[in-house]
């Protein structure tokens, strides 16, 4: 009876390191991906600023694969988007962004941009006084704090 109960703990044991290890592992592939992510996202950042807007959509879409909710991410893909004229895609990143992050401000403001261009000036008002907490129809600004 005694070697029953030694094997039915030794066995518990096992699985419990088991579960242990495999939960390590998966925090520690998190990590991998994540820094991997913020990798892809700064060589994106440079490829966008010099001009080699594909290859930026390419590691922005890597990064975001490495991270799904990289709000950055999905805001800088979609400027890379709306430089390439597409705007509907740019507006699908930036609403991404928000979901991710609802008061991520520069989302916000692009988003607020698109509908600008688009002439859609009660959604451009929308966002962008809830990106920036000014009325755009009050000329003037008092500041509020000593």
């Amino acid at each position: 009876m005694k070697q029953k109960i030694g094997k039915i703990k030794l066995l518990l044991l096992s699985a419990a390191i088991f579960i242990t290890m495999g939960f390590f592992h998966n925090i520690i592939a998190e990590e991998m991906m994540e820094e991997q992510a913020v990798e892809y996202f700064k060589e994106a950042v440079e490829a966008q600023k010099s001009g080699e807007i594909d290859y930026a959509v390419s590691l922005y879409t890597k990064a975001i694969y490495a991270k799904p909710n990289y709000a950055k991410a999905h805001n800088n893909l979609g400027t890379a988007y709306a430089q390439k004229g597409s705007l509907s895609k740019a507006e699908e990143e930036y609403n991404r962004a928000i979901k991710i992050d609802s008061n991520y401000s520069t989302a916000l403001k692009n988003l607020a941009i698109i509908y600008a261009e688009r002439k859609d000036y009660e959604r451009f008002y929308e966002y962008w006084k809830r990106a920036t907490g000014l009325d755009i129809y009050s000329p003037f600004l008092i500041d509020e704090e000593e």
